[in-house]
């Protein structure tokens, strides 16, 4: 998967998007690699739960990221949103 999530595109279908490209079974692994799947603002957000929070596990990252990244309909996308 070479699309990286730019806060533009829906949280939900790219966390299925990337979950389909690596497999059906969430793997202990898919909590650090998922951050190549991020660009500059989601990458942020990753390190910064990484630093504060620990990501170990991949429901918990997948929670954090949709509640993160997922807005109400008057928002176009994250900049606006902030």
């Amino acid at each position: 998967m070479t699309d990286k999530y730019d806060g533009k595109d829906d949280a939900c279908t790219h966390l299925a998007k990337w979950a389909h490209a690596y497999g059906a079974k969430p793997q202990p692994e898919w909590v650090h690699l998922f951050c190549n799947t991020l660009d500059v603002i989601s990458m942020n957000w990753y390190l910064e739960t990484e630093l504060h929070h620990g990501t170990s596990e991949w429901d918990i990252l997948c929670e954090g990221f949709i509640m993160t990244f997922s807005f109400e309909d008057g928002f176009d996308c994250i900049d606006e949103a902030l």
